[in-house]
């Protein structure tokens, strides 16, 4: 269930990458559609790394116990 979810959080940063890239045609670097997938692409791909890492020493305490 865990790399379900960190999954969950690279599909969501891939297609908020794709939504900048189309606000970014669009709008250009000020527009709000630009801004706002930017923030989203930041968060989800923090989540990511972060979800990872937690479920990486989840694994270690539960191997080393």
């Amino acid at each position: 269930m865990r790399r379900f979810i960190e999954i969950m959080w690279l599909v969501i940063s891939a297609v908020s990458l794709v939504e900048m890239a189309v606000g970014f045609n669009s709008e250009g670097w000020k527009g709000e559609h630009f801004q706002i997938f930017g923030i989203l692409f930041v968060a989800a791909t923090f989540m990511y790394f972060f979800r990872k890492r937690q479920r990486k020493r989840i694994e270690d305490r539960k191997n080393n116990s």
